[in-house]
């Protein structure tokens, strides 16, 4: 028999992006929903066979109810831009995939969903509702199932309803379901109802009298209070008009044909691209579209010889740059090379002694991919790698920094048009595929030459594209010499206290303990604190606090409520420690404690092609998120020490991003602020408040200081509002204020999105580039998007570049200067150095020299600098 599946197509996104950790495509668009929609859609595709799929969606514009009721839904917050800019893209996703969609202006998805199914039942056509909106519930019949997702505690189901599960759930048919919400209302649609009648009341009314028309007709008999009654007579044109806008149209003007929702085969070249740019491997295998995403794939092919130690330096007599690999992974070092991309070279058990001749010959310049750990592999047999080439992996982060992985096979398949075997894949729980090129489980006879080719290939590729992209200052200059420093802080470390830390942990523990004790004796019972359902019970229900928002998982006891309420009751203030402090005892004790390695220091991954801005990034465990903002949160950076007789200088740029928009923009008002060593903060105070620099208060000062550091960010009166806890009119005064006296950066601003528009991207001051493929986007709250990233990317990108010629700086300093002192950590804007005592005055020198003289900006870079034993004295 034939079946349609029916999908409600914005209530399945919805669950889908607030049901997914968020996920983003390599070029930085989020995905999460448009991720979670396939994997129900796929899902439920292949429990049903259906015959014919339909996705209906709502259209942004008013719909026969609004006329009918102007505050129809007028609560309702705008959905989170990373969820709309989503719309567009599922809906792009099942055009690809032949998959009929449904819209209609003035109409709600609600509505084509029941005329179409009102359709199927007139041709004897079974249909499947999928949905998370229980309004759906009226159109269930013998013929038209709902299926009604439902998320409790973290767990998604899926229950059927056909008439008879409607009664059997709910005591009503469904039609009577229409009944109900008239008479309770219901605040998310913003249907008014009877106002004092709740959904117990409207139930039983219902079950008792079955239409709001039959309880209007006995009005004066039926069995209620006097009180309710009361209610009723009072509402009973509120009432009618909520049953009326409660009810799903289901004679929708259409020109439906049943045929034309038949599935369909997918548009293979087109969906297998899109999953390609989305960075949806799980869906590619799973539709096997593994081959079509480039039009034309040809395999890598090389032809491998064998050679003995002794030939290697016949083949290298020239100094060639070699592509290379080294598989460790075997009894003993095979090294794979080659020099013109055509032979691969295989050297078998290669000795410790040739090995460190080759790659410690600066003379020959060495190509691969992840540099870094080549660095750090290669120094496990006390081998230097000096003659740094090239890295494939960086710059193919340099061409693309909004990727979210750079593997090898993605790379050649984008931008080679070659397919290189993939090896050792495993799937994630987010159902990407992670590759390891590390631990191939087959025979690596043409694996690894295969990679070698690939790499060649790839150098070739990226050498003439940096060249085209005016970046070989940017590459060779300062990512290519940076992999070395990472890789030093990385096998250096940071020394921690480990007693200390563990001492702080046993403090928190035993102040989390008496928290714990006290709040529950202010509950009044025990319960789990960490459970936001049990304390929002606790709180709003036996505590009786007002300001409850409660949701389908209970009460919200996010922070932002809490602090409204921190004056209500004590237990408050108590909960807020408990939690601050619970988060210290797991993020930062618990959770570093286990990364101190037997030489007492904690080597942290620094990596260079994380962030799409060119930030450096630190995992495993981050060392950039320490806490700085609470009192008890600075006490962790007492565990960060200097070991031994060595003590810690703290070099930190002052206002790095400020002074780099100040260059850029060219604005005479903020160069002289800079320029004169008046505090930039106060100045704008000063200016957007109409105030003499010396009446200027602090809390000016600090509504100053969001507005400099927000309009980097492209921050819009209602986040600014929110931030200084203003009203937006007050927050778009401090704005326009704003750039009407610093007219230089509101040009750079609105000149900035235009070049970038007629572009399609944005660079910094030395050549970091950022694609900007929102800014030509149908969507406008992509646009929107865009144009945030586009005013800031080369301000943050710029200071980002200017820290890593800093360190690069440094760390040749210190070298070529024979000290013995290291740098070991860069967070933000600051530079860490363990030096010995003799040698602290000369690090101090050069942290300033190369800090402020890593650029010449039209406005002097400043560097703050300290020292002491603990990286909490240097602050």
């Amino acid at each position: 028999m034939e079946k349609l599946l029916l999908v409600d197509g914005n209530s399945i996104l919805n669950r889908a992006y607030y049901g997914i950790r968020p996920l983003t495509a390599p070029d930085g668009t989020p995905t999460n929903a448009v991720y979670g929609f396939l994997n129900i859609l796929f899902k439920y595709m292949e429990e049903e066979k259906p015959t014919s799929v339909c996705v209906a969606f709502d259209v942004k514009a008013k719909t026969f109810r609004h006329k009918m009721y102007e505050l129809y839904k007028a609560q309702r917050k705008p959905a989170p831009e990373d969820f709309l800019v989503q719309l567009p893209i599922i809906k792009e996703v099942l055009k690809a995939m032949n998959c009929a969609c449904i819209e209609k202006e003035g109409y709600e998805a609600d509505d084509l969903i029941g005329t179409v199914s009102l359709l199927c039942e007139k041709n004897g056509v079974e249909c499947r509702i999928l949905t998370g909106d229980k309004d759906d519930l009226q159109l269930a019949s013998d013929k038209t199932v709902i299926k009604l997702v439902v998320s409790r505690m973290g767990q998604t189901t899926t229950t059927d309803y056909n008439a008879d599960g409607v009664i059997e759930k709910y005591g009503v048919t469904p039609e009577e379901f229409i009944d109900v919400k008239g008479l309770m209302g219901d605040t998310s649609d913003n249907i008014p109802g009877v106002k004092g009648v709740g959904e117990k009341t409207a139930f039983s009314l219902i079950q008792k009298y079955h239409s709001i028309e039959e309880i209007y007709e006995k009005i004066d008999e039926i069995d209620v209070t006097d009180s309710v009654r009361k209610k009723l007579e009072a509402d009973k044109e509120s009432a009618f008009l909520s049953k009326t806008l409660a009810t799903i149209d289901r004679e929708v003007p259409n020109e439906y044909i049943l045929s034309d929702f038949a599935v369909k085969e997918p548009n293979a070249k087109e969906l297998a691209e899109l999953f390609t740019r989305l960075n949806f491997k799980s869906f590619l295998a799973k539709l096997d579209l593994s081959g079509q995403e480039i039009t034309s794939v040809e395999n890598i092919e090389s032809k491998t010889e064998i050679i003995n130690e002794e030939d290697i330096e016949k083949r290298l007599a020239d100094k060639s740059t070699i592509c290379y690999v080294m598989d460790r992974k075997t009894a003993g070092n095979d090294l794979y090379f080659t020099i013109d991309g055509e032979c691969v070279y295989k050297v078998q058990n290669i000795t410790t002694a040739t090995a460190k001749r080759i790659f410690e010959d600066s003379a020959i310049k060495k190509c691969s991919y992840d540099i870094k750990e080549e660095i750090l592999s290669l120094a496990e047999d006390n081998i230097n790698l000096c003659g740094i080439g090239f890295d494939v992996m960086l710059a193919a982060y340099l061409a693309e920094p909004t990727r979210s992985s750079y593997d090898l096979p993605t790379l050649c398949r984008t931008y080679l048009g070659l397919e290189l075997a993939e090896r050792d894949a495993k799937v994630e729980d987010d159902g990407q595929i992670a590759m390891n090129f590390e631990a191939p489980q087959e025979d690596n006879s043409t694996l690894y030459p295969d990679t070698v080719a690939a790499i060649y290939k790839l150098w070739k590729f990226f050498a003439e594209k940096i060249e085209n992209d005016n970046q070989h200052n940017l590459y060779y200059n300062v990512e290519l010499p940076l992999t070395e420093v990472l890789a030093d802080m990385q096998k250096t470390g940071v020394y921690v206290d480990k007693n200390t830390l563990k001492e702080f942990g046993d403090m928190l523990a035993k102040r989390i303990e008496e928290l714990t004790s006290l709040i529950y004796e202010q509950a009044g019972e025990e319960f789990n604190i960490n459970s936001p359902k049990q304390l929002g019970e606790i709180l709003f229900s036996k505590l009786g606090l007002e300001g409850g928002k409660k949701n389908k998982n209970g009460y919200s006891t996010s922070v932002d409520v809490l602090n409204k309420l921190i004056d209500k009751h004590p237990i408050i203030e108590n909960v807020l420690n408990y939690r601050h402090l619970a988060k210290l005892q797991s993020t930062y004790v618990e959770g570093l404690l286990p990364t101190i390695e037997k030489d007492g220091r904690i080597h942290s991954n620094f990596n260079q092609t994380v962030t799409a801005t060119g930030r450096i990034s630190s995992t495993e465990p981050n060392l950039q998120n320490i806490p700085v903002r609470t009192e008890l949160g600075r006490e962790i950076r007492r565990m960060f020490v200097a070991e031994g007789e060595k003590i810690l200088v703290d070099a930190d740029y002052s206002q790095i991003e400020l002074r780099v928009l100040a260059h850029i923009s060219g604005d005479e008002n903020m160069q002289n602020a800079f320029n004169t060593g008046v505090d930039i903060h106060t100045q704008t105070a000063s200016q957007v408040f109409g105030a003499p620099i010396n009446e200027v208060t602090s809390q000016m000062r600090s509504a100053a200081k969001a507005v400099n550091f927000g309009i980097v960010y492209g921050i819009g009166a209602f986040s600014l509002a929110q931030d200084l806890k203003i009203s937006r009119k007050e927050a778009d005064e401090y704005i326009k204020g704003y750039l009407a006296n610093y007219s230089g950066v509101d040009r750079y601003l609105k000149n900035t999105v235009e070049d970038a528009s007629d572009k399609g991207y944005v660079t910094t001051i030395f050549g970091r580039r950022r694609n900007m493929p929102e800014l030509r986007a149908s969507n406008r709250i992509t646009r929107a998007f865009g144009e945030r990233v586009a005013m800031n990317a080369p301000i943050q990108g710029t200071a980002a570049d200017i820290i890593k010629i800093a360190m690069v700086s440094v760390y040749k300093r210190l070298k070529e200067e024979g000290l013995k002192s290291r740098l070991i950590l860069q967070v933000h804007d600051e530079l860490i150095v363990e030096a010995y005592p003799n040698e602290k005055e000369r690090v101090e020198i050069i942290l300033k020299e190369e800090m402020e003289g890593a650029c010449r900006l039209e406005v002097p870079l400043v560097v703050d600098m300290n020292s002491g034993k603990s990286w909490f004295d240097t602050k």
